[in-house]
């Protein structure tokens, strides 16, 4: 429980946001920082710049101070929290050493936490055994892990991709060899990056992205995390595209099953009902499949964000509810 004499306004409850965005590329562009800082929404997730090889130098802790003093849309000032993937390594990060060895269509890499390709076709990006030590501490426990590094720099939480990793085939026939659990891992995975992180910042959130599965298999997990975060409930775009792009997006969900619109709002929706925030990410380029994707979500008490995958300059931000907002100058 936050201690009843801290002011409401510096809890960073996620209930209290009203609208967000997400930028991982460009931010090297003093212009991308300005237009965010201008941006009228309540958060905003973004890369932690010096976890990538060759940016040890970049000012992220300045570039998150900047952003959260700057308002937000319903709020004083903005949320920041950074992007964090736990279940993939990314070949870009300074984790990742010269002799690495990239894993292949028919071979597991090395280090062997490395199991797999990324299964959208993001290049780079490679499902990792997440319950193995060595992938551990490249997450956190040493000066230049990570989360560690994202501690540092003053974010107020992270954006956890790739939580549906214990769902896919390739980790999944890893970790039956090895005999263990991997919903159980991921659980407990999530479960000792929180108490590390609040441990150093006790007010330090976790966001889920593509969570509401792990939910469903395991729901004590809800008591871990903060937020769920579902991407494509309702447009989805390709990886590996430019902005421009006609397949950055407006890639309808499927009509039926578990991943159509309808059925995928009534699953987050039990998540919401446990007491967590939920945030929807979409894709979209076309001004109506926009608006629709927004009903969508708002119809449910979610918070909408519409980008495109590219995830390199601001979209437009879709205003909070009952109100209208201008686009980034």
């Amino acid at each position: 429980q936050v201690p009843s004499t801290v002011p409401e306004l510096d809890i960073p409850v996620l209930q209290h946001v009203q609208n967000w965005t997400m930028q991982l590329q460009g931010l090297d562009d003093p212009q991308a920082v300005h237009q965010l800082e201008k941006a009228s929404v309540d958060m905003v997730v973004i890369e932690p710049m010096r976890s990538q090889r060759g940016q040890s130098d970049f000012a992220t802790q300045a570039l998150v101070a900047r952003l959260q003093k700057s308002p937000g849309a319903t709020l004083p000032n903005k949320r920041c929290l950074a992007y964090f993937n736990i279940g993939q390594a990314e070949d870009y990060r300074k984790y990742w050493r010269s002799d690495w060895q990239a894993p292949t269509a028919d071979r597991r890499g090395s280090p062997s936490f490395l199991v797999g390709l990324d299964p959208d076709g993001w290049q780079g990006n490679y499902p990792v055994a997440f319950w193995d030590p060595a992938w551990r501490r490249c997450l956190y426990g040493t000066p230049d892990s990570l989360l560690d590094q994202i501690l540092d720099d003053g974010f107020e939480g992270v954006y956890l991709d790739w939580v549906l990793g214990f769902d896919d085939p390739q980790v999944v026939a890893t970790a039956k060899a090895a005999g263990v659990d991997p919903a159980a891992e991921m659980v407990r995975l999530l479960t000792d990056l929180r108490t590390y992180a609040r441990a150093r910042q006790p007010l330090f959130v976790m966001i889920a992205q593509n969570g509401v599965a792990l939910c469903e298999r395991n729901p004590d997990v809800m008591q871990v995390i903060d937020a769920l975060s579902q991407e494509d409930v309702s447009f989805r775009g390709m990886a590996g595209v430019d902005w421009q792009a006609s397949d950055a997006g407006d890639i309808a969900a499927p009509a039926t099953g578990e991943w159509s619109t309808a059925r995928l709002c009534e699953r987050l929706a039990v998540a919401r009902n446990h007491g967590l925030s939920v945030f929807t990410l979409d894709y979209a380029l076309r001004e109506h499949n926009v608006d629709l994707a927004v009903a969508n979500s708002r119809a449910h008490g979610f918070v909408p964000c519409v980008t495109r995958t590219p995830l390199d300059r601001l979209a437009t931000p879709i205003p909070p509810p009952n109100s209208v907002l201008a686009a980034p100058r």
